[in-house]
C-alpha cells in the first residue's frame, strides 16, 4: 500500500505494529501492562469494594444448609448450620 494514497491506513498499520497484540486496549503502551494488570487486581479484590457495591453471584451455586457458596474456602470442611430448605420456618 501506498502512503500517497492512504496515509491514514499506513498510520493505522505502524500504530498496530507498535501495539503487537491487537487485543490490547488501543493506544496502551505494552510497557506499562505490569502497571495496568496491578491496578485492575486492586479494583478486582473485594477488600476494595465499596460498602453497597452490588455483586452478581448468579453464576455461583449457594448451599443454605450450609449458609455459603459451593465454591468458597473451607465449603467442604463447613457443617451444616441450617435446616434444610423445605423445614425452615418462616
Amino acid at each position: 500500500m501506498n502512503a500517497e494514497h492512504h496515509p491514514e491506513q499506513v498510520a493505522q498499520d505502524e500504530g498496530a505494529a507498535h501495539l503487537g497484540d491487537l487485543s490490547q486496549q488501543p493506544g496502551a503502551d505494552p510497557d506499562d501492562a505490569e502497571e495496568i494488570e496491578a491496578e485492575r487486581q486492586e479494583r478486582l479484590d473485594p477488600d476494595n469494594r465499596p460498602e453497597d457495591a452490588e455483586v452478581d453471584n448468579s453464576d455461583r451455586e449457594f448451599d443454605a444448609e450450609k449458609g455459603m457458596y459451593t465454591d468458597s474456602e473451607g465449603y467442604e470442611q463447613a457443617e451444616e448450620r441450617f435446616p434444610p430448605l423445605g423445614e425452615q420456618g418462616a
